[in-house]
């Protein structure tokens, strides 16, 4: 009786870790972590965290130093379902350049093909699937030029 409550036992085990689930990466830093560890991660990295923005569902971190970067951590009782990055420019042209080598870079270290449901000189997106998630990375050349990096842990299906 022991074998087999052994073997079941066993069994059990192999199967729960073969089923274990992907996390999307965000800067070498797993999405499975909590909301509060990514934070505090983000924080060492010389981000701070904005307390008059978040809340219980976000936390909004900045770049101090140069103003031109945002994160925020979207989460439900600690757990993180999505990341947003905004870095904005004063020009248009370093915008599309940033757009341009985080695009290679993400098609690169997730080896996806993105879609491009927009791809044009005021407006690009590309989007990166994965069984881990997805990544959508989105330009706009407008009055204030933004790029934009969302990390989700949804997965379509």
């Amino acid at each position: 009786m022991k074998k087999i409550l052994f073997a079941f036992v066993a069994f059990c085990m192999m199967c729960a870790c073969s089923g274990e689930r992907e996390y999307l990466n965000c800067h070498g830093l797993s999405m499975s972590m909590s909301a509060k560890a990514m934070a505090d991660s983000f924080e060492a990295r010389g981000l701070a965290v904005d307390t008059s923005h978040s809340n219980e569902t976000q936390i909004v971190l900045a770049d101090t130093l140069t103003c031109n970067y945002t994160l925020v951590i979207y989460q439900h009782n600690d757990t993180i379902s999505d990341i947003l990055e905004t870095y904005i420019a004063t020009y248009n042209d370093s915008t599309s350049q940033l757009w341009q080598k985080l695009h290679d870079e993400l098609q690169k270290e997730l080896d996806v093909w993105p879609g491009m449901p927009h791809h044009g000189d005021l407006h690009k997106e590309a989007d990166y699937t994965t069984g881990a998630g997805t990544i959508v990375l989105t330009l706009l050349n407008t009055y204030s030029p933004t790029v934009t990096v969302r990390y989700s842990t949804q997965i379509n299906q």
